[in-house]
C-alpha cells in the first residue's frame, strides 16, 4: 500500500477551524497523525485525500496501534 496525502480538518479550536496536511496509508492513519497536531479543544472533522505533486505535509508518517513509535 502506498502512502497518500490527506487534508484533515480540525474543528473547534479557539482560532476557528483549520486544515492540516498529513501523509498516511489510510484515512484512519491520517486521523492518528492529525491528532498529534491538534490543540486543546480541537476535534477531527473531514478527512479528504488530496493530490499533491510536491508532497508538502505538516507532519511525518504516523505509527500503528501496535507500534506507535514506528512509522508505517
Amino acid at each position: 500500500m502506498t502512502v497518500r496525502i490527506f487534508d484533515v480538518t480540525l474543528i473547534g479550536g479557539l482560532g476557528g477551524d483549520r486544515v492540516v496536511r498529513v501523509p498516511a496509508k489510510t484515512g484512519v492513519q491520517a486521523q492518528d497523525a492529525a491528532v498529534a497536531l491538534a490543540k486543546p479543544h480541537e476535534s477531527i472533522g473531514d478527512v479528504v485525500e488530496v493530490e499533491d505533486d510536491l508532497q508538502r505535509v505538516d507532519t511525518g508518517l504516523p505509527g500503528t496501534q501496535t507500534h506507535p513509535d514506528q512509522p508505517v
